[in-house]
């Protein structure tokens, strides 16, 4: 690669100097500084967040010394190599935007190019996982990287897809074969990946080759997932291909005639859990029913999931161990047992379309806070597995593309918010009465004005557009606590606040067991000005996370500051996780108030160069730097709202004017 400097994390981390040498560092938590900074906005994290991630299980002060041991190793490190990427300040830490690249940074560049060589060049590149081997350094870091290591490949294969969408044989089928072995050096077992292949090759009349690449899948299919392709793979092989047909797998070329059935009867099929209950209804064990209850409650309020109860089936009907085939949503059992040997409550959770036991829970609940948050992590753990698996590409039903569409939004950029975007008007087309497309489309309309204002965007019409497809959301389904809560946001930005206050409540009473939908309802009645119960609703949602997502600290910081208590809202702003407008805004308005302006102007100063370039990429809302100012700032009790404002003065004359003007 081009660069001086390039950390390679596709398979065990490295450092490569000057020469593409590799350069030694003497820690694996050395480099896996590295590996968390370059996943973070802005290739920076404050350093608290990096010392609580790496050092989980020692007190603050002690995490503090051992990143600041780390770091003076990556120094070490980069001086042996002739580099200089990590950079260093009392508060955060960065990589150098100007000298840092990675090869997973090359990846996407090659497969959003999506050539031949550029397939070949990013195959020869990915040597394995997303820091492949640091799962074992510390439990937080170790679930970070889960998930880090999913999106990854997630964004990675998503790419890669948007150029195998039609089999092209026009160059001898050369770049959709070169993008399908890349998805399967990525995973030998995508059965997708291999459906591409098998299409291309009856297309070629290569019939042969279609026949060994699905002896291919089925091998490693058994090795990796012990199960076999789905019956739609081995029928590719007796198709007639036609020379228009589309690609990449059976689910796509379907996908036309099932949304059309689907459109028809306005109905969108969601996975299914069937409920199973033994032993519990005997005396005494109230416990045991209210946390079935909690349970059950709380995946009902994700409005995500079909739920069946199965005495409802009667003894010959009920849903029996046996395997559901076909079904891309999931099919699930849940069974809730009261063991009488040991008092305790066993709640088992099996997947039907592979027969694995998802999870076995033995619930004591004397070792928990309550009943509620014991539920509530339950549901989470539910939820959490059985909305991954349709985030796939891969998957084509409406509620997976949903799902799709609802992690890019949960990434917090802009170019994720267009592809967010590009996926809910496919999704209207086919399903127009599904509401959650309207208030998603709200969200982005709205994070657009407000956090990234410098940003083109298109599909911008203002406030009373959005206002109207947040109405229209409640309008098709007021149960929806999504809905409410972004109703509630159009509301504030209409100046509304006792109305967006009712919707924020709605909101937290539809779904009360799910923090993240807490939090958005606590940080929404602290803008309404309803501060008490704010600071209520956010100390409920953080009992109930079994980690608590850096985002949500963002929220925390508001609320406080909408408290007026402005060095608590320092402290959670620190924590949060990047530096995106509207929490730098947060930071350097609690910062003033606090008395500590030196301390803002450093803030600001600190972001300079990292702000500057994605000013000089749009001059959008450049016109009117008073009305961002405006929007930003969300708060709607007077007091507090002209406090908020001394921020937001700075931050829009550093943003529209430059850095030299303060």
């Amino acid at each position: 690669m081009a660069n001086a400097f390039c950390f390679a994390c596709l398979g065990r981390p490295l450092l490569l100097g000057k020469g593409q040498e590799p350069v030694a560092a003497k820690t694996r938590k050395a480099l896996a500084i590295m590996g968390y900074l370059c996943r973070s906005g802005g290739l920076t994290s404050p350093r608290e967040a990096l010392a609580d991630l790496l050092w989980s299980g020692t007190d603050r002060h002690k995490a503090m010394q051992s990143l600041r041991q780390a770091l003076r190793q990556l120094k070490t490190a980069e001086e042996a190599g002739g580099i200089d990427v990590v950079r260093s300040s009392p508060g955060h830490v960065q990589l150098d935007p100007a000298v840092f690249s990675s090869d997973l940074t090359r990846v996407m560049e090659l497969v959003e190019r999506g050539q031949a060589a550029d397939f070949h060049e990013a195959e020869e590149l990915w040597r394995g996982d997303f820091l492949s081997g640091f799962e074992d350094i510390d439990p937080e870091f170790s679930e970070w990287l889960m998930v880090e290591r999913e999106r990854v490949q997630n964004e990675v294969t998503s790419a890669a897809f948007q150029h195998l969408n039609q089999i092209s044989t026009e160059d001898g089928g050369v770049r959709v074969e070169a993008g399908g072995r890349f998805l399967l050096k990525i995973d030998p077992a995508y059965e997708a990946a291999h459906r591409v292949l098998i299409r291309l090759y009856k297309k070629l009349g290569q019939h042969e080759r279609a026949e060994q690449q699905y002896q291919a899948c089925v091998r490693e299919m058994r090795l990796h997932l012990d199960v076999e392709p789905e019956p739609e793979t081995k029928a590719l092989l007796s198709e007639q291909e036609d020379a228009s047909a589309s690609t990449a797998s059976h689910a796509e070329k379907n996908k036309e005639t099932k949304n059309v059935l689907k459109n028809a009867a306005d109905f969108v099929h969601l996975p299914e859990i069937s409920i199973i209950t033994t032993a519990l209804n005997k005396r005494g064990l109230g416990d045991a029913i209210h946390l079935r209850e909690e349970i059950v409650s709380g995946l009902s309020s994700f409005r995500s999931f079909d739920l069946f109860e199965s005495e409802y089936f009667g003894e010959d009907d009920a849903p029996k161990p046996t395997l559901v085939e076909g079904s891309e949503l999931g099919s699930y059992v849940l069974r809730f047992r009261h063991d009488d040997r040991s008092g305790k409550i066993v709640v088992q959770f099996d997947d039907r379309s592979n027969g694995q036991i998802v999870f076995n829970e033995i619930v004591d609940l004397s070792l928990w806070d309550g009943i509620v948050p014991t539920a509530s992590q339950i549901v989470s753990r539910i939820h959490g597995h059985a909305i991954t698996k349709l985030r796939n590409p891969a998957n084509t039903s409406t509620f997976a593309r949903w799902c799709q569409a609802d992690a890019l939004l949960w990434d917090f950029t802009p170019q994720s918010d267009e592809k967010a975007m590009s996926i809910l008007d496919e999704i209207e087309l086919t399903n127009n009465s599904f509401s959650r497309v309207y208030s998603a489309k709200a969200s982005i309309i709205m994070k657009r004005e407000i956090h990234f204002p410098l940003h083109d965007n298109s599909y911008q019409d203002g406030k009373n557009d959005l206002l109207s497809l947040a109405e229209k959301s409640i309008m098709l389904d007021p149960w929806q606590a999504m809905n409410q809560r972004i109703y509630g946001w159009a509301l504030i930005l209409s100046n509304m606040p006792e109305e967006a206050r009712r919707a924020f409540q709605n909101a937290g009473r539809l779904s009360s067991s799910d923090p993240a939908n807490l939090m958005s309802v606590a940080e929404g009645l602290a803008f309404s000005g309803d501060v008490s119960e704010a600071l209520a609703t956010a100390k409920r949602a953080f009992s109930l996370f079994a980690f608590v997502p850096r985002v949500f600290y963002e929220y925390l910081a508001n609320i406080y500051f909408a408290a007026q208590d402005y060095e608590t809202a320092i402290r959670q702003i620190e924590r949060g996780s990047g530096i995106g407008i509207s929490g730098l805004t947060t930071r350097v308005a609690a910062l003033i108030c606090a008395g500590r302006e030196e301390e803002a102007m450093q803030i600001l100063g600190r972001y300079s160069n990292q702000l500057a370039g994605t000013m000089k990429q749009s001059s959008m809302m450049a016109e009117d730097p008073a009305g961002w100012r405006r929007k930003v700032n969300f708060f709607q009790d007077d007091k507090v709202r002209l406090e908020y404002d001394k921020g937001a003065a700075l931050v829009q004359r550093f943003l529209f004017d430059g850095p030299g003007s303060i």
